[in-house]
């Protein structure tokens, strides 16, 4: 069973690796204006949601130590 940090370290995995597939079809394409910023837009949002797991695994890491 996985703990709940092992948890967040895939779902923070997943955002990674879906930002990076993101950044390659953003590179690769020429888009529209609309769709180059709606995509970059998600790529930072992406971003920030990453660290916020990653903040979270290492919240919840110091507690599981402390016990």
């Amino acid at each position: 069973m996985m703990t709940p940090v092992n948890m967040l370290e895939s779902v923070a995995a997943d955002i990674c690796e879906n930002t990076s597939l993101l950044e390659v079809i953003y590179r690769i394409n020429e888009l529209p204006p609309e769709a180059d910023n709606a995509i970059a837009c998600l790529i930072r949002s992406m971003q920030k949601t990453n660290e916020t797991a990653y903040e979270y695994i290492e919240q919840l890491s110091k507690k599981v130590r402390e016990k």
